[in-house]
């Protein structure tokens, strides 16, 4: 995976500028980090990519404007020839009419910069583009006089710098602080006591390299690695927004730490995180990659409007992609051009309208868990529904020889089949289910006899001077009904205070299944529900 590093965080970055600055040696003015910032502050203003504002149809922005033979018969800039370009002319003019820029822009070159200018075109006016948008090249490792402590190409680019700045390599660090150095860049936690003391034990050439390779087989290592890639993809175990509340992401975040732990291709990192779901056959992992796509921020705040969010939500997923996998800033896009990049509003809206194609509810309804949702199961599970799934296998097939040995013959005089008897299932007696989350408007109580009791050791008692609702739900064992099923309820009533109506709900995700006796005083949904029955007169007594 080309996210590992062999050397330490400091080492890794002090060679990167090395190679940078090894570079510019090598190619001498470099055009973006010298020349188009002078180009941009100075010139783009009146020669730059903003048509309304461009004067002479002359663009400095890019290398073909730049180059062409102006309505004049000259050129700005002609590559290894100064006297011929009239950007130098008209820098160094003295005539106020002619000299650039103009005193009306309030900008003007200082003498560094005319030289590095002239220098540059006298170069052969070399154009380049922003380094992000070059093909990665492998630069030849420089030559060093001094092998000393060279053990891989890039301690030669840190000997190569130092020596063109006139220094000197600090001796080799003490065992104890190489060990500390490199387990904290690795896994982000100090090595133990006792890792510290078998790597000073140990006298083997290749210490060091063992240390690194128990390191990176560590899960710390995922785990360090995975916070740096976590914070830009904008992962959170909250909504991130208003209440904030948990959500139930952790498992994109377990699947960012398994893919450094195992190595696993940049390319497959980036496809599956992008769209791991439209994979052929994608895995459960794969389709848990593309939470990528779901760590915006998320709410249900009181008057959120629905395609607002789910505007802002895609906006946020075209951003982080460019921001993540691009190395690009395309929130400015939104709204116009880029000035520099090779960036359009017109490309912005080209992605928006691809993870515009994310289905679901663009308001989270304040839940952990909301739609799309999908179920993780541990290694452990998975191993208990395969074994289960087998021994499913292997009791269907012996079901199937079991049929197969029958031989079946039709009776002379069918007779019709005998039903078994209607059995009895008690749901609530003495409590609620198992796993039943009881709620409502006044205290659940359960009285033992003499109150009345009909079957088991206690009985609901309700009491209350108004309206009175009682409910559970997620009860671990559901209520199942099949057809010709009759639903019992037994209910004894204060003779002396009976109530003027009792009500009762099934809930299969629609609450219209209610049956009531006594008046119809309880208004919770239109009269003609074809669910609501009216099932007789309370008794008075009884």
């Amino acid at each position: 995976m080309s996210f590992r590093c062999l050397v330490s965080g400091m080492a890794a970055i002090a060679a990167v500028a090395v190679l940078n600055l090894s570079s510019r040696a090598d190619e001498g003015i470099s055009f973006a980090t010298q020349i188009r910032p002078i180009l941009s502050d100075k010139c783009f203003q009146c020669h730059g990519p903003d048509q309304s504002h461009r004067e002479a149809g002359l663009r400095f922005d890019e290398e073909a404007s730049a180059t062409a033979t102006l309505e004049s018969g000259t050129a700005a800039i002609v590559p290894g020839d100064i006297s011929a370009s009239q950007m130098i002319a008209r820098i160094t003019t003295s005539d106020p009419d002619l000299h650039m820029p103009p005193a009306s822009t309030g900008k003007s070159l200082t003498a560094d910069e005319i030289k590095l200018l002239s220098q540059w075109i006298a170069d052969g006016a070399k154009w380049g583009r922003h380094w992000a948008f070059e093909p990665v090249v492998r630069p030849d490792a420089p030559a060093v006089t001094d092998n000393a402590g060279v053990i891989n190409p890039i301690d030669q680019f840190v000997k190569a710098r130092l020596a063109s700045a006139g220094l000197r390599q600090n001796a080799q660090a003490d065992r104890v602080s190489l060990i500390r150095r490199v387990t904290f860049d690795l896994t982000g936690l100090p090595p133990t006591v006792q890792q510290v003391d078998d790597f000073l034990a140990d006298g083997s050439v290749n210490a060091y390299e063992k240390v690194v390779d128990r390191l990176l087989a560590s899960p710390q290592y995922g785990e360090h690695m995975a916070r740096y890639w976590l914070d830009a993809a904008r992962y959170g175990d909250t909504h991130g927004l208003h209440l904030d509340n948990y959500r139930e992401m952790w498992a994109y975040r377990d699947w960012v730490i398994k893919a450094f732990n195992s190595n696993q291709s940049f390319d497959a990192f980036v496809i599956e995180q992008l769209a791991g779901d439209l994979l052929p056959n994608a895995t459960d992992d794969q389709v848990i990659a593309t939470g990528f796509n779901r760590c915006h921020v998320t709410t249900s705040e009181g008057g959120s409007i629905a395609e607002e969010v789910e505007m802002r939500n895609t906006v946020e997923r075209v951003v982080a992609t460019g921001t993540v996998f691009m190395g690009l800033t395309l929130d400015c896009t939104r709204c116009h051009d880029h000035k520099f990049d090779p960036l359009t509003a017109k490309d912005f809206y080209s992605l928006y309208a691809y993870f515009n194609s994310i289905e679901g509810n663009p308001l989270d309804g304040n839940r952990k868990d909301h739609a799309p949702v999908l179920k993780v199961l541990t290694d452990e599970q998975n191993m208990q529904i395969a074994a289960l799934k087998q021994q499913s296998a292997m009791a269907q097939q012996q079901i199937r020889d079991i049929v197969l040995s029958i031989a079946y013959v039709e009776p002379e005089k069918p007779v019709e089949p005998i039903h078994s008897e209607p059995t009895e299932f008690v749901w609530v007696d003495d409590t609620v289910p198992a796993g039943a989350n009881a709620q409502g408007n006044t205290p659940w109580e359960f009285v033992k006899a003499p109150a009345p009791v009909f079957s088991g050791l206690t009985s609901h008692k309700r009491t209350a001077a108004g309206l009175s609702q009682h409910f559970f739900e997620e009860a671990k064992q559901p209520l199942r009904i099949a057809d010709g099923d009759v639903l019992f309820c037994y209910v004894y009533l204060d003779p002396a205070n009976p109530p003027k109506e009792i009500m009762l709900q099934w809930n299969d995700g629609s609450r219209n299944h209610r049956a009531y006796w006594g008046s119809n005083s309880i208004d919770w949904c239109n009269d003609n529900s074809p669910s609501r029955f009216r099932m007789g007169d309370l008794p008075k007594a009884g």
